[in-house]
């Protein structure tokens, strides 16, 4: 009896196992929790189209899909921002007293301090097309500009915006003042517009069929960065130009003066410099890549440039941002 018992057991106990597996499968879940994992500084999507730097020395770079980074190359902890709408962000400036103002599509401006706590505002733009382009401070005055001849200015901190709009279809790259107060502002299909009142009233002037990018003013000698290594250069605040060609072909997309030289980036990791704006040569140092660079800031020792990547280019060197190491100040316990 004994052993039949025993020899029925063995054969049943197989299909036991099984039946517990197949039990354990359909009813019974794993309680498995999983680790929160740290959000990257720069992910592989990224691009910056803009950088600006604050008085305290920190830089903010404004990127797609609503991205702000800011940081500093001296600091392991940087910051990610993901703005509360997600489009690309072409433009960022920031106020003696520390406010940032970063605009981009859509017709959207965000306006902080450095926290989470971001303002948003959707200026009146096109519906065809409504990208901000550009933000600049100036004097005491955030202004902002984009396609459609789209032009706002405010004198409250980014708080409200005076609509100056051109009610053209053109689209604004860059704006500028000169010594004697005219506003200049860098628009495509080479148009260079002028404002002698405040930018209540401007004027046209086509200085050739490259679109005109940037510009920017060392007292009475100003440069205009221009499509197809192109740049014009005045030597008497903007009432005449000269067209020159630098040795770069690729677009050109900002110019800055160092306080020793002019300096323009642009497509191609195209990275020139000029004493006087008529002779040009390359300072791209190895490392820098052929991406494009959309906007640089001199800080008296080196250049930073917002792009396809970002960096500092100090004494002939390229130094990729952030530094190895840094994390995401969100992150830190």
């Amino acid at each position: 009896m004994v052993g039949k018992t025993l020899g029925f057991l063995a054969q049943v106990a197989p299909w036991a196992v099984v039946s517990g597996l197949a039990y354990a499968a359909a009813f019974v879940k794993p309680g498995v929790q999983p680790l929160p994992l740290p959000q990257p500084l720069i992910e592989p999507r990224d691009r910056f189209y803009d950088v600006a730097r604050s008085g305290d020395g920190r830089f903010w770079f404004s990127g797609s899909h609503g991205v702000v980074l800011e940081g500093t190359p001296d600091s392991a902890q940087w910051h990610r921002f993901t703005l509360p709408e997600p489009v690309n962000l072409q433009g960022v400036a920031a106020s003696d007293d520390g406010i940032i103002v970063t605009a981009g599509n859509e017709g959207w401006v965000f306006t902080g301090t450095g926290g989470e706590d971001w303002q948003a505002q959707h200026l009146p733009v096109s519906d065809v097309a409504g990208k901000l382009v550009d933000v600049i401070w100036l004097d005491g005055q955030f202004w902002v500009i984009g396609e459609m001849g789209a032009v706002f200015r405010s004198d409250d901190d980014g708080q409200n915006w005076v609509d100056l709009g051109m009610d053209e279809d053109i689209s604004l790259n860059d704006l500028a003042r000169s010594p004697d107060g005219t506003l200049w502002i860098a628009a495509e299909f080479g148009t260079l517009f002028r404002s002698k009142d405040g930018g209540a009233t401007w004027t046209g002037t086509e200085l050739g069929a490259e679109s005109l990018r940037a510009l920017a003013f060392h007292g009475d000698d100003g440069v205009i960065a221009a499509n197809g290594g192109v740049v014009y250069r005045t030597a008497d605040g903007g009432q005449s130009w000269r067209r020159v060609q630098t040795p770069s072909r690729e677009h050109l997309y900002d110019v800055a003066w160092d306080g020793q030289r002019w300096v323009v980036t642009g497509n191609g990791g195209s990275l020139l410099a000029s004493d006087d704006g008529a002779e040009w040569t390359s300072i791209a140092p190895d490392g820098l890549g052929s991406g494009y660079y959309t906007r640089l800031v001199t800080t008296g020792k080196g250049l930073v440039l917002a792009g396809q990547t970002i960096g500092e280019v100090v004494d002939g060197q390229w130094q990729p941002w952030p530094p190895a190491g840094a994390r995401n100040g969100e992150d830190q316990p």
